[in-house]
């Protein structure tokens, strides 16, 4: 039996799958964010969004798809030839 995380991931978690070491990850995450305490100390209210980080662009459409749609094809037809 592995007896530290890092032999628990070498000798398990990398023999699976990158779709079940990924629902893997999910199942961690979840269970962490769902706890009311961590190490003994209190969660504070950023939840999920805290141990990630957030950040906004200030602009009021960054969450619009086909806003982010048209700037990706954007970007992706640009040549680059002015770099």
């Amino acid at each position: 039996m592995p007896s530290n995380v890092q032999e628990v991931y070498r000798v398990q978690v990398l023999k699976l799958n990158e779709k079940e070491r990924l629902k893997l990850a999910a199942l961690i995450i979840n269970d962490i964010s769902n706890k009311p305490e961590t190490n003994g100390e209190a969660k504070s209210a950023g939840g999920i969004r805290e141990m990630f980080g957030s950040w906004s662009s200030g602009n009021s459409r960054s969450s619009d798809n086909e806003q982010i749609d048209a700037d990706l094809a954007k970007a992706y037809a640009d040549t680059h030839d002015d770099e």
